[in-house]
């Protein structure tokens, strides 16, 4: 590593230490440093990184030592960079990076109520993130929560940029025993958290020019808007009449359907709807819940079947990809809704 990339991680490292920390506190002179960009003005606690290595080795290096992260790795040259600043206790950041994959293995605090709960909103590209058996999938525009004092694991194969706000665990209103702690995507661009969303992106330039007291005010102010969206109806507020409830339904199913996990069980606590509900939003159907599921990871797996570029997959594979465990089962529910065995249909159909 060169010694200016050296210097980069040294300094920033003193500035900014990691998850449940402060930023640094700034004397009262405007004063910019050209390694990292941390500005302080009148109080301002604020933290402007990019990472400055040659290779990606010693950038995944930077950015590791930077945020605290136990493991990081970018994946491409593209650079990766992070601007945030401390409004009292809420926490904003805006990142942006290529691919990359960072991990928390660990499970840090002995007392859950004074770690941290991460909100996540994604303003471009895609990115998986898991924890505790579950996986998120977000695209543009939409956001989720996840507990940083438990293990975790987020993963991008193309650039991405996000907006994150984290808080103390005790100033989430009813985290605790929440069906919601970290199970579905959600989206940001319209009614409250659209507003949350546009409101914490200003406060993070906004806080450049204002002093302490203001910013801790402005950060209440945040966290009470964070609380009124966690609480609101689990999807966008319109989502109330039969049609838009059962899109609702669909969609999280479509999202949902390679994991085997998905039940109308897992739904009803993701969505806050209850098993009768769910049943009579389908019940013009000429087929169960249940059955629409099985139907559409069948789908699913025709279509991989029938891929050129999936050639190279066994039919075991394809079926656990889409959420089947038991490839017997599989190949039976296969061919009495194709009419032929996965094999003979792949053989039959297959364009090589």
């Amino acid at each position: 590593m060169d010694r200016s990339a050296r210097n980069a991680i040294c300094h920033a490292s003193a500035v900014f230490r990691g998850e449940g920390c402060r930023f640094r506190k700034p004397s009262n002179k405007i004063k910019k440093t050209k390694s990292n960009g941390v500005i302080g003005r009148g109080g301002v606690d604020y933290l402007s990184f990019s990472t400055r290595a040659t290779t990606r080795q010693e950038r995944s290096a930077q950015w590791q030592m930077i945020t605290r992260a136990p493991s990081a790795e970018l994946g491409d040259d593209r650079e990766a960079s992070i601007r945030g600043c401390d409004l009292g206790e809420l926490r904003l950041c805006s990142v942006a990076m290529g691919k990359h994959r960072l991990e928390n293995e660990r499970t840090s605090l002995h007392e859950p109520d004074a770690g941290l709960i991460k909100f996540v909103f994604l303003e471009e590209g895609e990115c998986l993130i898991e924890q505790n058996g579950r996986s998120v999938s977000l695209s543009a525009g939409q956001w989720c929560a996840l507990d940083k004092t438990l293990p975790f694991r987020t993963e991008a194969q193309e650039a991405t940029r996000q907006l994150a706000l984290a808080i103390p665990k005790r100033r989430l209103e009813a985290w605790s025993g929440s069906a919601r702690q970290f199970t579905m995507a959600e989206c940001f661009l319209n009614g409250a958290g659209n507003v949350l969303h546009e409101s914490a992106a200003a406060a993070i330039s906004a806080a450049t020019v204002m002093g302490r007291r203001d910013r801790a005010r402005l950060g209440d102010v945040l966290v009470q808007m964070l609380n009124m969206v966690w609480q609101a109806d689990p999807q966008i507020s319109g989502a109330r009449t039969h049609r838009a409830r059962r899109l609702v339904v669909l969609d999280f199913i479509e999202r949902n359907l390679a994991d085997p996990d998905l039940s109308i069980a897992w739904i009803s606590e993701a969505l806050g709807y209850s098993k009768r509900t769910l049943h009579k939003l389908f019940a013009d159907e000429a087929t169960t819940l249940n059955r629409l599921i099985w139907n559409r990871r069948l789908d699913h797996c025709r279509k991989a079947l029938l891929d050129p570029a999936q050639s190279r997959c066994s039919i075991t594979e394809i079926a656990h990809d889409w959420g089947f465990s038991d490839s017997q089962h599989f190949s039976r529910a296969f061919k009495m809704r194709f009419g032929a065995s996965p094999r003979d249909y792949r053989n039959r159909n297959l364009v090589h």
